[in-house]
């Protein structure tokens, strides 16, 4: 294979940022806002590639040079991907070392751990290679197969955690050394942290709900591992226990209308004849008028490392509830930040939620510490120069 410019060739160290999408979901804004950061705040020059497109590509372009890889394949190379899979993986991860040998970057920094034999090319080219890892358990073994990060641990210069749940698996499970892996969580815009009072009205209004009635949300895509079944389930048992003194109504943010997933959840909340107390709503690129309207913010994942719309929700004072053991939302909760059941343990979600339901003065306590936490701990300002500082010494 061929090798990439020694070091000592480039005369300006010029980072290549990977992403594995461009759609509004955590990673890809995470790394969108850092860029924004990064931009304004150091002389560092970078380019993006994204395996997807998606709506965010726009706003990547407006910051550096962006290709999209998959839309830039043409239809013989598509038909071959589906045909010879793993050896054409295998030719396009040679390939793209070849062209980024014209491009002479310092260094790769992958913002998912999907692209596994792309970043090993990488390496093997000499080029530095930082992973950030938004994924746990689950999500890896989907995306790699059994062997998970195994090979990747060599290769890699240095993984960043976005959470301690995160940084466990990949010393404890995959082995890498300590050494090697940083913790740098998940932040927010400041620009997150304040709604209108009319943001939260309006979307209480068109959901026909007075200021007595409590809104209980969740928030992304409709899937197993966001545990959106679950929050059907939840909304279920909240009625069947029948303690709440108030009406409580559930929202679920951030619904793909033409995916398989909504057609199944639909399904599962007409059969259990939820569709008065459930609503779903689409993604949308402003999202603080509904989380400002929420009383509680039900966190249903099984798997979720250190989930942004978490973060998003307790900036604005929204109490959370989440199950134990499913990644970041147990760490952010401890000490009055949040509220924790026992994994997968539906009736005492729902009974944590008809508690909050019935208490304003906990939900405005627990909300107070999670809007603290979030502005003391995690805005752009407090983690962006971490990263930022994880890159400069790795390019040392």
């Amino acid at each position: 294979m061929n090798k990439l410019p020694a070091r000592a060739a480039v005369t300006k160290k010029r980072v290549l940022f990977i992403g594995h999408s461009g759609h509004r979901s955590g990673a890809p804004i995470v790394m969108l806002n850092f860029l924004r950061w990064l931009k304004a705040n150091d002389d560092l020059e970078f380019d993006v590639k994204l395996l997807q497109g998606g709506p965010l590509v726009a706003e990547f372009e407006k910051l550096a040079p962006t290709e999209v890889i998959a839309s830039s394949a043409t239809l013989p190379r598509r038909v071959l991907r589906r045909v010879v899979a793993g050896p054409m993986a295998k030719f396009e991860a040679k390939e793209l070392v070849r062209r980024l040998s014209a491009d002479r970057y310092a260094l790769a920094y992958v913002n998912t751990v999907v692209p596994k034999r792309e970043m090993m090319a990488l390496a093997e080219a000499g080029l530095p290679v930082i992973c950030h890892v938004h994924e746990m358990d689950f999500s890896i073994r989907y995306w790699l197969g059994p062997e998970g990060l195994t090979s990747l641990v060599d290769p890699v210069s240095r993984f960043i955690a976005v959470s301690r749940a995160v940084r466990d698996e990949l010393v404890c499970r995959w082995h890498a050394p300590e050494s090697k892996v940083s913790v740098v969580h998940a932040f927010t815009p400041s620009t997150t942290q304040s709604a209108k009072a009319s943001d939260r009205a309006g979307i209480r209004t068109s959901l026909g709900l007075t200021d007595d009635d409590v809104l209980v949300g969740g928030c992304g895509t409709l899937d197993w591992r966001k545990g959106a079944d679950l929050f059907l389930q939840v909304a279920r048992a909240t009625e069947a226990e029948a303690q709440s003194r108030r009406k409580t109504h559930f929202v679920w943010l951030g619904a793909d209308r033409a995916s398989s997933d909504y057609y199944k959840f639909m399904h599962d909340l007409e059969q259990c004849g939820l569709q008065d107390r459930v609503t779903v709503l689409e993604s949308t690129p402003h999202p603080g008028a509904v989380f400002a309207a929420m009383d509680v913010f039900a966190l249903t994942s099984r798997e979720d490392p250190f989930p942004l719309v978490m973060l998003e929700a307790a900036a604005l004072k929204v109490p959370m509830i989440c199950f134990a053991n499913s990644g970041g939302g147990p760490e952010f909760a401890a000490d009055g930040a949040g509220v924790v059941a026992p994994y997968l343990d539906v009736s005492a979600f729902a009974s944590e939620i008809s508690r909050l339901a019935n208490d304003p003065n906990r939900r405005r306590q627990i909300g107070e510490i999670a809007s603290s936490r979030v502005a003391e701990r995690f805005t752009i300002e407090r983690q962006a120069p971490k990263l930022r500082d994880i890159i400069r010494a790795t390019l040392r």
